[in-house]
């Protein structure tokens, strides 16, 4: 996975430093320290990006912990279900639950989209 620097993930994001610390302050962005410096991946450039295009309308990195708490408990359930074959011993074992993982991941986004779509509608009187 490619990683890069906090100057890097800004040139790449086109955002500006307090975005990316107040990200970072809840948890929204959560880099990693490697050599003593902070490292940032793909997933939180697109993360930044997304979150900039939400501040385009006034929403605010403590506006995004709703997200942040909803992934958590996903990935909680989803460890539940295929924790302990992540753990096995088996490369087979641990080989389907990763493919379960990731099919179960896509599930729960539709679903989450689905839900999501259907609120709109009643939101708009359909």
């Amino acid at each position: 996975m490619t990683t890069m620097s906090l100057e890097d993930l800004l040139d790449e994001a086109g955002v500006p430093e307090n975005l990316i610390r107040e990200l970072q302050e809840f948890g929204i962005v959560q880099p990693e320290r490697r050599d003593g410096r902070l490292t940032y991946d793909e997933t939180d450039l697109e993360i930044v990006r997304a979150a900039a295009e939400l501040s385009r309308f006034g929403v605010a990195g403590r506006n995004l912990r709703v997200f942040r708490s909803s992934a958590d408990r996903e990935a909680a359930l989803l460890q539940q279900i295929v924790g302990p074959a992540l753990r096995s011993r088996s490369q087979a074992r641990r080989k389907e639950a990763i493919e379960n993982l990731e099919s179960l991941a896509a599930v729960c986004g539709q679903l989450k989209h689905l839900l999501l779509v259907r609120d709109l509608r009643r939101l708009k009187g359909d």
